[in-house]
Protein backbone atom coordinates (compact mmCIF):
# COMPACT_ATOMS: atom_id res chain seq x y z
CA UNK A 1 0.00 0.00 0.00
CA UNK A 2 1.13 3.62 -0.32
CA UNK A 3 2.36 5.66 2.28
CA UNK A 4 0.35 7.84 3.55
CA UNK A 5 1.24 11.80 4.10
CA UNK A 6 -1.18 14.79 5.51
CA UNK A 7 -2.31 17.01 2.79
CA UNK A 8 -3.06 20.54 4.59
CA UNK A 9 -4.69 23.19 2.28
CA UNK A 10 -5.12 26.15 4.12
CA UNK A 11 -6.82 29.64 3.56
CA UNK A 12 -4.91 32.55 3.12
CA UNK A 13 -2.89 33.57 6.17
CA UNK A 14 -1.38 36.54 7.49
CA UNK A 15 2.90 36.46 6.75
CA UNK A 16 3.43 35.41 10.22
CA UNK A 17 0.97 32.93 10.90
CA UNK A 18 2.01 30.79 8.28
CA UNK A 19 6.07 31.15 9.10
CA UNK A 20 4.75 30.02 12.63
CA UNK A 21 2.57 27.05 11.24
CA UNK A 22 5.61 25.70 8.87
CA UNK A 23 7.76 25.86 11.75
CA UNK A 24 4.88 24.58 14.17
CA UNK A 25 4.55 21.16 11.83
CA UNK A 26 8.03 20.88 11.53
CA UNK A 27 9.25 21.14 15.63
CA UNK A 28 6.22 18.78 16.18
CA UNK A 29 7.16 16.11 14.16
CA UNK A 30 10.71 16.32 15.32
CA UNK A 31 9.30 15.53 19.02
CA UNK A 32 6.34 13.52 18.38
CA UNK A 33 7.04 11.24 14.98
CA UNK A 34 3.99 11.02 12.87
CA UNK A 35 3.06 11.67 9.18
CA UNK A 36 5.12 13.61 7.09
CA UNK A 37 2.75 16.61 5.40
CA UNK A 38 2.45 18.51 2.60
CA UNK A 39 0.93 22.05 3.40
CA UNK A 40 -0.63 24.14 0.85
CA UNK A 41 -1.05 27.84 0.85
CA UNK A 42 -1.32 31.54 0.12
CA UNK A 43 -0.80 34.67 2.03
CA UNK A 44 -3.18 37.94 3.01
CA UNK A 45 -2.75 40.80 3.10
CA UNK A 46 0.78 40.27 0.37
CA UNK A 47 3.73 39.82 2.15
CA UNK A 48 7.68 40.37 1.54
CA UNK A 49 9.25 37.55 3.16
CA UNK A 50 13.16 37.87 4.23
CA UNK A 51 15.82 34.95 4.38
CA UNK A 52 16.86 34.02 7.74
CA UNK A 53 19.99 35.63 7.29
CA UNK A 54 19.19 38.39 4.78
CA UNK A 55 19.68 41.93 5.73
CA UNK A 56 16.34 43.54 6.35
CA UNK A 57 17.95 46.37 5.07
CA UNK A 58 17.53 45.21 1.89
CA UNK A 59 13.47 45.68 1.84
CA UNK A 60 11.99 49.39 1.53
CA UNK A 61 10.34 49.03 4.44
CA UNK A 62 8.58 52.92 3.09
CA UNK A 63 7.81 51.36 -0.04
CA UNK A 64 6.29 48.00 1.36
CA UNK A 65 4.18 50.13 3.93
CA UNK A 66 3.02 52.14 1.11
CA UNK A 67 1.47 49.66 -0.80
CA UNK A 68 0.19 47.74 1.68
CA UNK A 69 2.55 44.77 1.70
CA UNK A 70 3.73 43.30 5.33
CA UNK A 71 7.41 41.99 5.99
CA UNK A 72 8.38 38.59 7.72
CA UNK A 73 11.23 36.88 7.93
CA UNK A 74 11.31 33.12 7.10
CA UNK A 75 12.96 30.26 9.26
CA UNK A 76 14.96 29.34 6.41
CA UNK A 77 17.26 30.81 4.51
CA UNK A 78 17.67 32.80 0.82
CA UNK A 79 16.58 35.83 -0.31
CA UNK A 80 13.54 38.26 -0.51
CA UNK A 81 10.47 36.61 -2.20
CA UNK A 82 7.23 38.69 -2.77
CA UNK A 83 3.86 36.42 -1.82
CA UNK A 84 0.62 37.46 -3.66
CA UNK A 85 -1.33 35.68 -6.11
CA UNK A 86 1.16 32.50 -5.89
CA UNK A 87 0.81 29.35 -4.28
CA UNK A 88 3.33 28.32 -1.66
CA UNK A 89 4.15 24.93 -0.72
CA UNK A 90 5.87 23.09 2.12
CA UNK A 91 7.28 19.80 2.62
CA UNK A 92 7.30 18.64 5.77
CA UNK A 93 9.27 15.11 6.65
CA UNK A 94 12.03 13.01 8.42
CA UNK A 95 15.18 14.03 6.40
CA UNK A 96 15.80 9.92 6.35
CA UNK A 97 12.52 9.47 4.47
CA UNK A 98 13.18 7.30 1.62
CA UNK A 99 11.53 10.10 -0.62
CA UNK A 100 14.00 12.73 0.29
CA UNK A 101 17.14 11.05 -1.25
CA UNK A 102 20.24 10.61 0.56
CA UNK A 103 19.89 12.69 3.03
CA UNK A 104 21.94 15.56 1.28
CA UNK A 105 20.72 19.09 0.83
CA UNK A 106 20.68 18.67 -2.63
CA UNK A 107 19.03 15.46 -3.09
CA UNK A 108 16.20 16.81 -1.16
CA UNK A 109 15.71 19.29 -3.34
CA UNK A 110 15.75 16.90 -6.61
CA UNK A 111 13.23 14.91 -5.28
CA UNK A 112 10.92 17.65 -4.24
CA UNK A 113 11.50 19.09 -7.57
CA UNK A 114 10.82 16.15 -9.51
CA UNK A 115 6.89 15.85 -7.33
CA UNK A 116 6.53 20.02 -8.45
CA UNK A 117 7.75 19.05 -12.16
CA UNK A 118 5.31 15.82 -12.29
CA UNK A 119 2.39 18.53 -10.91
CA UNK A 120 3.45 20.92 -13.35
CA UNK A 121 2.92 18.49 -15.98
CA UNK A 122 -1.14 18.20 -15.01
CA UNK A 123 -1.40 21.63 -16.56
CA UNK A 124 0.69 21.43 -19.75
CA UNK A 125 3.81 23.12 -18.15
CA UNK A 126 7.24 22.01 -19.69
CA UNK A 127 9.79 22.55 -16.72
CA UNK A 128 13.09 21.57 -15.88
CA UNK A 129 15.42 21.41 -13.29
CA UNK A 130 18.62 23.70 -12.87
CA UNK A 131 21.58 21.32 -13.31
CA UNK A 132 23.93 21.36 -10.49
CA UNK A 133 27.02 22.83 -13.19
CA UNK A 134 24.66 25.32 -14.30
CA UNK A 135 23.46 27.23 -10.94
CA UNK A 136 24.66 31.03 -11.43
CA UNK A 137 25.83 32.74 -8.51
CA UNK A 138 23.94 35.67 -6.94
CA UNK A 139 24.81 36.15 -3.74
CA UNK A 140 24.45 39.86 -3.91
CA UNK A 141 21.30 39.87 -5.22
CA UNK A 142 18.24 40.85 -2.34
CA UNK A 143 15.70 38.90 -4.60
CA UNK A 144 15.36 34.96 -4.52
CA UNK A 145 13.81 34.99 -8.27
CA UNK A 146 17.15 36.41 -9.62
CA UNK A 147 18.67 33.65 -10.30
CA UNK A 148 17.94 29.54 -9.76
CA UNK A 149 19.24 27.16 -7.70
CA UNK A 150 20.28 23.65 -7.91
CA UNK A 151 17.47 22.01 -9.10
CA UNK A 152 15.00 24.65 -9.21
CA UNK A 153 12.20 24.73 -11.58
CA UNK A 154 12.82 26.82 -14.55
CA UNK A 155 10.65 27.53 -18.19
CA UNK A 156 12.89 28.92 -20.95
CA UNK A 157 15.69 29.70 -18.74
CA UNK A 158 13.43 31.75 -16.29
CA UNK A 159 12.95 30.86 -12.53
CA UNK A 160 9.26 29.51 -12.13
CA UNK A 161 9.62 28.48 -8.44
CA UNK A 162 11.55 29.76 -5.58
CA UNK A 163 12.20 27.58 -2.89
CA UNK A 164 14.50 27.75 0.32
CA UNK A 165 14.90 24.95 3.05
CA UNK A 166 15.70 24.57 6.81
CA UNK A 167 16.97 21.31 9.13
CA UNK A 168 15.94 20.91 12.64
CA UNK A 169 15.90 17.83 14.57
CA UNK A 170 16.48 15.48 12.22
CA UNK A 171 12.99 17.21 10.11
CA UNK A 172 13.02 19.30 6.74
CA UNK A 173 10.64 21.77 5.99
CA UNK A 174 11.38 23.58 2.61
CA UNK A 175 8.99 25.66 1.18
CA UNK A 176 8.64 27.27 -1.66
CA UNK A 177 6.42 29.65 -3.64
CA UNK A 178 5.05 29.63 -7.30
CA UNK A 179 3.59 32.77 -8.48
CA UNK A 180 -0.03 32.32 -10.13
CA UNK A 181 0.41 36.21 -12.26
CA UNK A 182 3.35 38.29 -13.30
CA UNK A 183 5.04 40.52 -10.24
CA UNK A 184 8.45 41.08 -10.81
CA UNK A 185 8.18 45.05 -11.07
CA UNK A 186 6.43 44.83 -7.72
CA UNK A 187 8.91 43.02 -6.14
CA UNK A 188 11.62 45.42 -7.69
CA UNK A 189 9.72 48.11 -6.24
CA UNK A 190 9.85 46.70 -2.65
CA UNK A 191 13.90 46.23 -2.71
CA UNK A 192 16.46 49.43 -2.16
CA UNK A 193 18.47 47.68 -4.55
CA UNK A 194 16.53 45.40 -7.10
CA UNK A 195 18.60 43.40 -9.29
CA UNK A 196 18.60 44.41 -13.05
CA UNK A 197 16.42 42.34 -15.53
CA UNK A 198 14.04 40.86 -12.77
CA UNK A 199 11.03 40.00 -15.49
CA UNK A 200 13.55 38.76 -17.22
CA UNK A 201 14.42 36.06 -14.86
CA UNK A 202 11.43 35.31 -13.19
CA UNK A 203 7.96 34.17 -14.84
CA UNK A 204 4.84 33.06 -13.47
CA UNK A 205 2.33 30.34 -14.10
CA UNK A 206 0.08 32.18 -16.18
CA UNK A 207 2.97 32.98 -18.53
CA UNK A 208 4.45 29.46 -18.48
CA UNK A 209 0.98 28.06 -19.55
CA UNK A 210 -0.23 30.36 -21.53
CA UNK A 211 -3.74 31.28 -19.39
CA UNK A 212 -4.37 32.15 -16.26
CA UNK A 213 -4.26 29.31 -13.79
CA UNK A 214 -6.18 29.61 -10.28
CA UNK A 215 -4.69 28.45 -6.90
CA UNK A 216 -7.40 25.54 -6.64
CA UNK A 217 -6.48 23.96 -9.93
CA UNK A 218 -2.38 24.33 -9.06
CA UNK A 219 -3.37 22.86 -5.74
CA UNK A 220 -5.17 19.81 -7.41
CA UNK A 221 -2.23 19.36 -10.17
CA UNK A 222 0.42 19.34 -6.83
CA UNK A 223 -1.18 16.76 -5.02
CA UNK A 224 -1.62 14.24 -8.23
CA UNK A 225 1.96 15.37 -8.94
CA UNK A 226 2.91 14.20 -5.20
CA UNK A 227 1.50 11.25 -5.28
CA UNK A 228 2.57 10.14 -8.87
CA UNK A 229 6.01 11.14 -8.20
CA UNK A 230 6.45 9.50 -4.71
CA UNK A 231 3.79 6.43 -4.65
CA UNK A 232 2.26 8.42 -1.52
CA UNK A 233 -1.23 9.10 -0.65
CA UNK A 234 -2.19 12.12 0.50
CA UNK A 235 -5.32 12.19 3.00
CA UNK A 236 -6.66 15.58 3.92
CA UNK A 237 -6.21 17.07 7.66
CA UNK A 238 -5.68 19.56 9.53
CA UNK A 239 -2.80 20.52 11.99
CA UNK A 240 -3.25 18.98 15.18
CA UNK A 241 -4.12 20.91 18.83
CA UNK A 242 -0.80 21.03 19.64
CA UNK A 243 0.15 22.12 16.55
CA UNK A 244 -2.01 24.86 16.85
CA UNK A 245 -0.91 26.06 20.16
CA UNK A 246 2.83 26.11 19.55
CA UNK A 247 2.22 28.16 15.87
CA UNK A 248 0.36 30.67 18.59
CA UNK A 249 3.31 30.74 20.35
CA UNK A 250 5.69 31.19 17.58
CA UNK A 251 4.12 33.65 16.26
CA UNK A 252 3.65 35.69 19.50
CA UNK A 253 7.59 34.98 19.98
CA UNK A 254 8.94 35.37 16.93
CA UNK A 255 7.37 35.90 13.60
CA UNK A 256 4.96 38.87 14.71
CA UNK A 257 7.83 40.51 16.33
CA UNK A 258 9.82 43.58 14.88
CA UNK A 259 12.85 42.21 16.90
CA UNK A 260 12.87 39.09 14.54
CA UNK A 261 11.97 40.77 11.31
CA UNK A 262 14.21 44.04 11.65
CA UNK A 263 17.10 43.11 13.89
CA UNK A 264 19.27 42.01 11.51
Amino acid sequence: MPERWRLIVDAPLDGATNMARDEALATVLAHDPARPTLRLYAWQPACLSLGRFQRSREADQAACARAGVTIVRRPSGGRALLHDHELTYAVIAPERHPQLGDESILASYRQISLALLAGLHQLGVVAELTPVARQRAAASSAACFDAPASYELTVGGRKLAGSAQTRQGGVILQHGAIPLTPHADRLAALLLHPPSGLGQKMIALSQAAGRAVTFDELAQALITGFGTAWGIELEPGTPTPAELALEQQLRARRYALAEWTFGR
